[in-house]
């Protein structure tokens, strides 16, 4: 992994996600954060968090409320944290 030069984070209201400067993210506009070398924190609806993040050995992992680094495939998630990570799969999909 690498350090992120700033983190963007992302707040949930009214089911959606919005960025710190405003607009509504979707998957295109989280793209272009990804491709800025920035990383990304999903503060939840119940003060939690979550951080997505490649090794680089290409293992996804996810950081739950700044814990340990986890594989994402044995990370159990809440449902705003797999809202979440649906749209960092969908940023991933539109670089």
């Amino acid at each position: 992994m690498t350090e992120p030069l700033e983190v963007y984070a992302l707040v949930q209201r009214d089911g959606r996600w919005w960025l710190p400067y405003g607009p509504e993210a979707d998957a295109e506009s989280l793209s272009r954060v990804f491709s800025s070398d920035c990383s990304v924190v999903f503060l939840g609806p119940d003060g939690s968090s979550l951080a997505y993040d490649v090794t680089d050995d290409g293992q996804e992992v996810v950081q739950l409320d700044r814990g340990a680094w986890l594989p994402l495939t044995s990370a159990i998630l809440d449902p705003w944290q797999e809202q979440a990570v649906q749209l960092v799969m969908d940023a991933i999909d539109c670089m």
